[in-house]
């Protein structure tokens, strides 16, 4: 009777135990992200590592080749050095405007990003540094003011609305045409410098930005969202608000577009546009699926409002790419689908300003450039 009892005893025991271990196994099988904290650093190594680094990376690279196609262009002045001059520099800025969403942090204290492109230029100092006697090298164009250097002076350089031979006499037959030379090589020079100190100047940062993990004003997520922000509003006042006349009673102003001469204006939103998106969702040019702010919002139970910017961003797409033209072209002639662009990245600006900056508990403080 006690074997009989034992064994019923043992029985019950070790049935226990396997009921015991089938809840802890369906548990784990049944386990989701919602369970899991979300890893804020892990975002932020991806945000540096897949999209920051490489783009500071490449833009070093690519002004190094700007720089030499423009001494190649200073020794030999002509129409085909030229061009190939023209579409380096449109290679610089495309992927200076996703790199440019990051000024952030100690970045920003920098300064460098005016030292990089300063919009717009002045056209006047430039032409004035052109006609004195300062001697034109890189080291002067260091101690000038950031107005008539960088990526937007050599754009006035190397383009015209009167075409590429206005653009070689001036480097020809212009009486400075080498004092001309000497100034774009000068700033290409400087140019690559920049770049090679932001590179830097972000490598020495990086482990600062990845464990700035905290919810406040200095935390790397609250200072990417607010560049973020502040990225959307320049895009709605600056890039195309006051072209269509927002500030001046509605007198159309199309010279105000960013690289109106180039006319580049439409590719640097389309990049603003792409760094954005990435930054959004952590998927980068790598190919590979990361953790991004969606990813955040989700976790936090608001998959709702992740779709709804993940929306409107498709729309901010589309209504860029409905206008088949030079965005200079479009605004003189045709200003609704500039509108309508202008209203979905207003449509973005509140859904990433009110929305999901409440929700995730950030805090906005960057609002000089206000697009509401």
């Amino acid at each position: 009777m006690n074997y009989s009892k034992h064994k019923l005893y043992t029985i019950l025991i070790l049935t226990s135990l396997f009921i015991i271990s089938l809840f802890i196994s369906c548990d784990k099988d049944s386990d989701d992200t919602s369970n899991t904290p979300f890893d804020i650093k892990e975002q932020l190594t991806n945000i540096y590592v897949n999209g920051i680094f490489p783009l500071a990376e490449n833009f070093e690279k690519e002004t190094v080749l700007l720089s030499n196609l423009i001494n190649q262009f200073s020794e030999e002045t002509t129409e085909g050095n030229l061009k190939s001059v023209q579409q380096q520099w449109k290679e610089v800025q495309l992927i200076w405007k996703q790199l440019e969403l990051y000024d952030i942090g100690d970045i920003a204290n920098s300064f460098i990003a005016f030292e990089i492109n300063r919009w717009p230029t002045d056209v006047l100092r430039i032409e004035e540094n052109i006609v004195g006697s300062q001697i034109l090298n890189e080291e002067y164009i260091a101690s000038i003011g950031s107005s008539s250097k960088g990526i937007a002076a050599i754009e006035y350089l190397i383009f015209s609305l009167d075409g590429n031979t206005s653009v070689l006499n001036k480097f020809t037959t212009d009486q400075n045409a080498t004092r001309r030379k000497e100034y774009v090589n000068a700033l290409s020079e400087n140019l690559k410098a920049k770049s090679l100190e932001l590179k830097n100047l972000w490598e020495k940062n990086e482990e600062k930005f990845v464990n700035a993990i905290g919810n406040g004003i200095n935390g790397s997520q609250n200072q990417v969202v607010n560049a973020m922000v502040t990225l959307m509003e320049e895009i709605i006042k600056s890039k195309l608000g006051s072209p269509l006349g927002d500030a001046n009673g509605g007198t159309i102003e199309s010279k105000r577009l960013e690289a109106y001469t180039s006319g580049f204006s439409k590719n640097i939103i389309d990049q603003h546009l792409k760094a954005l998106k990435q930054c959004f969702t952590g998927d980068f040019d790598n190919g590979s699926s990361q953790l991004g702010f969606d990813d955040f919002l989700i976790y936090r139970e608001h998959k709702t409002l992740s779709d709804k910017i993940l929306v409107q961003i498709s729309v901010c797409q589309d209504r860029l790419t409905a206008i088949s033209g030079l965005l200079r072209d479009e605004i003189s002639i045709n200003q609704e689908p500039v509108v309508a662009l202008k209203d979905s990245f207003r449509d973005l600006l509140v859904l990433v300003k009110v929305d999901m900056s409440n929700l995730l508990g950030f805090t906005i403080t960057f609002n000089d450039s206000d697009g509401d």
